[in-house]
């Protein structure tokens, strides 16, 4: 059978292994020494919103290519590509 009662030291504290057993850890906060801070997830937020934006504008490009809009477009859809390249190594980074 298991020994359930509280181990104490001979000055009638807790000893070393006692504590160990019973202790209680707080979650570390986020930024804090210990704690993780959330990179990835801002850059998969700026990937999506510019692809999605990027699609947006596609509407407002004339077929032959000859406004503004045709060029911005492919700019911002290649910029949310090239960022999941640096979302996914912060996502998976230790």
């Amino acid at each position: 059978m298991s020994d359930k009662r509280r181990r104490t030291g001979p000055d009638g504290r807790k000893t070393a292994k006692a504590a160990a057993i019973g202790a209680v850890k707080a979650a570390p906060i986020a930024g804090a020494a210990g704690g993780k801070v959330y990179t990835g997830r801002i850059f998969w937020v700026a990937a999506f919103v510019l692809i999605l934006t990027g699609y947006l504008l596609l509407g407002k490009a004339d077929p032959g290519g000859q406004n503004a809009w045709a060029i911005v477009s492919p700019a911002l859809l290649l910029a949310g590509y090239l960022l999941c390249i640096p979302a996914i190594i912060a996502t998976y980074r230790n």
